[in-house]
């Protein structure tokens, strides 16, 4: 990242903070000018799990939404053009920004939580979240496009949803080719900066109604809470556009939650499996179709998984601050 201004390199690497599926972190980009440019990078999907590559992009816009954020801390106005190629499905976004005004409270409070949010795979507090930090959970995935549904302990379809986790788990442990994939990326090599490191995968859960991914690398067991919220994030159409727009809401959604010391852990088993995704879609009665199923709630915060220092870049130029139309 030679030659980049301080700028965009603390915009970069606020993206690169963002979560992705088994820490896959599958994005590239370039600077053009005064333009960032976002790619999608297959290097580094999961093809098995994710062959039509919505968890990618689902992390890409992830990642975009990041540096939004972070463009708004430098006083930047980011102005965004999600898939602007059709001819090029690779290309995520382009950001490009130009002198804005300084950040609001709000804002910087967002671009602080970049530096704090993890992902949580231990026990968390056996109660349900307040309220009014639910209300501001669903208040940011709406501001993106996304809708929020929650799943309290006294919801009826909870059970259904619980029950259809652990039948995505079930027919994911039979599935070679899965399994050898969550392998090549939980593992415990050292010094490896992606992927989620066996110690960080957490315990098992002992109780078999628990709504968690369990991973085949965890060693050992424990009981999990059963009383926490679980929310499940959906978009109105199911396109590449709609995933790039689902990982953007579920980051907003997820800063806001760290605001509120509020963890999250994913369970993403169940939404790789079109069948088992179908009847979840069913079973919540849900008018939009379902990317990401959540637990929230607190914990101790623990480590972070390793990001790459480096994130790969196509063609890295010089950056050039943007100072507005030519005088003529």
């Amino acid at each position: 990242m030679n030659g980049i201004d301080g700028q965009v390199r603390r915009i970069l690497q606020a993206g690169s903070d963002a979560p992705s599926v088994l820490n896959t972190q599958p994005w590239r980009t370039e600077v053009d000018g005064s333009t960032v440019i976002l790619r999608a990078d297959p290097s580094r999907s999961l093809r098995h799990s994710d062959p039509d590559g919505r968890e990618m992009l689902i992390s890409c816009g992830a990642f975009l939404l990041n540096a939004r954020v972070a463009a708004r801390r430098e006083s930047l106005t980011p102005v965004v053009a999600v898939l602007p190629d059709p001819g090029n499905p690779l290309l995520v976004a382009t950001l490009a920004l130009g002198p804005g005004t300084d950040p609001t409270p709000e804002e910087l409070e967002l671009a602080v939580a970049i530096e704090h949010r993890t992902t949580s795979r231990v026990p968390f507090e056996d109660r349900p979240l307040p309220a009014d930090v639910l209300v501001n959970l669903q208040r940011a995935t709406q501001a993106e496009g996304g809708s929020l549904r929650l799943v309290q302990p006294a919801d009826g379809s909870r059970e259904d949803l619980v029950r259809l986790i652990r039948r995505a788990e079930h027919l994911a442990a039979e599935d070679m080719a899965g399994r050898g994939e969550e392998a090549a990326w939980t593992t415990g090599w050292p010094g490896r900066d992606d992927g989620v490191p066996t110690h960080l995968l957490g315990r098992a859960p002992r109780n078999a109604d628990a709504p968690v991914r369990r991973f085949h690398a965890s060693r050992g067991t424990e009981v999990f809470e059963t009383r926490s919220t679980l929310a499940v994030l959906s978009t109105a159409d199911d396109t590449p556009a709609s995933w790039v727009a689902a990982g953007q809401a579920l980051e907003r959604a997820l800063l806001v939650a760290t605001t509120h010391h509020v963890l999250a852990s994913f369970a993403t088993t169940v939404l790789e499996n079109p069948t088992t995704r179908h009847d979840l879609r069913q079973a919540l009665d849900l008018p939009g179709h379902p990317q990401m199923v959540m637990r929230l709630g607190t914990a101790p915060r623990g480590d972070r998984t390793p990001r790459r220092t480096r994130p790969r870049h196509d063609a890295m130029e010089r950056w050039v601050p943007w100072r507005g139309p030519t005088a003529g």
